[in-house]
């Protein structure tokens, strides 16, 4: 047996540690996040995007083991803060909770400065926005039929208001009015608060609004809803009926809040964000916000987030063109 100096016989007994602590450093480099997330809310501080980016922040902050810090970049009708996202690295460490004009504003805005099938990748929807077809408490309709009866009794006579030009009210709005076969005039706002403050004046008869905002309204009488525009209806309103259900089959409005991150993020970080959001949204907690502002929570894998997304970009750039819809 050959003998082995006790130099020799430390230096081989050293040698897994040494390698195993060469490793150490690249291994602590790729995990992830070794820092904090930032989430990109698209629109001001205080209103409902901003109110479940602060949910999830909270929520998702625990499972990561890293702060989710929220980053309200307003303006553009959303441009600017997804902007941000379509120029961030793709290292998981930027994420945007996006509204529905992701998939409507590039039928409206040609000379967008990103593409949204190609700049971003899908992580989930955080949960669905039923919007609502309101008039005023004591508005004389007192259903969908009534409504639609008395705009074709005296047409163009009835104005319908938005939160503006090319938002989701505005489209829903427009649909309804094509699908019912009436004349109404369209009187966008700067923002559904100016426009419901005129609905509820009288100076507009009535207009689309989503649910989170509508319900304290809808609860003490100021509103009414006559039908809600997504086919699925809403759990929060199991009373009223929806537009589908009212005698326009196949009309199907849904909106949306989803979380994307940048294209090009390693698969395994963009799971790992997909898993920890879902866990935040079926959390107690999360389930219980959303639900309190009218909200269904969503979920759905990132592949099926993505579907969702080319099938509206599809279907939204059809509706504009369809019926001339521009910001102007």
């Amino acid at each position: 047996m050959a003998h082995i100096s006790g130099r020799r016989r430390a230096l081989l007994l050293a040698a897994p540690a040494v390698l195993c602590a060469g490793w150490l450093p690249r291994a602590h480099a790729t995990a992830y996040p070794d820092k904090p997330v930032r989430l990109v809310v698209p629109f001001a501080a205080g209103g409902p995007v901003d109110g479940i980016a602060r949910m999830l922040s909270r929520q998702m902050g625990g499972g990561l083991a890293q702060p989710v810090v929220v980053d309200n970049r307003p303006g553009a009708g959303g441009v600017i803060g997804l902007s941000a996202i379509a120029s961030a690295p793709a290292d998981g460490y930027s994420m945007v909770l996006s509204s529905i004009q992701l998939v409507t504003n590039p039928a409206l805005m040609p000379s967008l400065p990103f593409v949204a099938e190609r700049d971003f990748a899908p992580v989930t929807v955080v949960g669905f926005i039923p919007h609502a077809l309101v008039v005023r408490g004591d508005y004389p309709a007192r259903t969908l039929q009534d409504l639609v009866a008395m705009a074709r009794k005296a047409p163009g006579s009835m104005n319908y208001g938005s939160s503006g030009n090319g938002t989701s009210t505005h489209l829903a709005g427009a649909m309804f009015a094509e699908r019912a076969g009436i004349r109404a005039v369209h009187a966008p706002y700067r923002g559904a608060s100016p426009a419901l403050t005129d609905l509820l004046g009288g100076q507009i008869q009535f207009m689309f609004l989503d649910v989170p905002t509508a319900l304290p309204y809808l609860k003490s009488g100021k509103l009414r809803a006559l039908a809600l525009a997504p086919s699925s209806g809403a759990s929060v309103l199991p009373d009223v009926p929806t537009i589908a259900a009212s005698g326009y089959p196949g009309f199907d409005i849904h909106a949306w809040y989803g979380l994307l991150t940048r294209t090009g993020t390693p698969p395994e970080i963009q799971q790992r964000l997909y898993q920890e959001t879902r866990r935040a949204i079926q959390s107690e907690a999360g389930r219980a916000y959303l639900k309190a502002q009218g909200i269904e929570p969503g979920g759905m894998p990132p592949a099926e987030f993505g579907a969702l997304i080319r099938a509206d970009l599809a279907s939204w750039r059809g509706v504009v063109e369809r019926l001339h819809i521009s910001l102007s």
